[in-house]
């Protein structure tokens, strides 16, 4: 009778630690991709500090999570609005050493030409009704880069 009193609780016991594991695994997920958005933000910002002459960071945004609203993954979103007296080339050539630049995932373009865009297409770039966008768009561009996050099958991209 003892036995089939271990066995039973070892069959109970079983499946709820694996439950609390899962769950455990889940949230050290979510906190590890919210710091790597974070920190890949912050790496955006100090590129161009360091390597733009006459920067000025106006805003930045982070988001982590299903960017795009399709299928059950997690990105990291990095958007910043920045002012440089610097051309397009000069600023892609600096983005350049952190990745290669396309036009879904990673690329630089000028407020104005993202304003016109967004005027047309309303749902474009969601994430400006989140930051400061200046009235003003001469030499002020906005970089917006979206990866996968490090656990890219977390529950937070569901």
């Amino acid at each position: 009778m003892r036995g089939a009193k271990r066995i039973l609780k070892g069959a109970l016991f079983l499946p709820a630690a694996l439950l609390v594991l899962f769950v455990l695994f889940e949230f050290i997920g979510i906190a590890a991709n919210h710091a790597a958005s974070t920190r890949q933000t912050e790496q955006l910002l100090e590129l161009l500090q360091a390597n733009l002459q006459q920067v000025d960071i106006l805003d930045s945004y982070t988001e982590t999570g299903n960017t795009s609203g399709t299928g059950n993954h997690v990105d990291m979103l990095s958007a910043v609005i920045f002012r440089t007296g610097a051309d397009l080339e000069e600023i892609e050539q600096v983005l350049q050493e952190y990745g290669a630049l396309d036009e879904w995932s990673f690329w630089v373009k000028p407020m104005a030409q993202v304003s016109a865009a967004r005027e047309e297409h309303p749902y474009l770039y969601p994430f400006l009704e989140r930051v400061a966008v200046p009235e003003d768009f001469e030499d002020t561009w906005l970089l917006y880069m979206n990866t996968d996050a490090p656990f890219p099958n977390n529950i937070e991209g569901h």
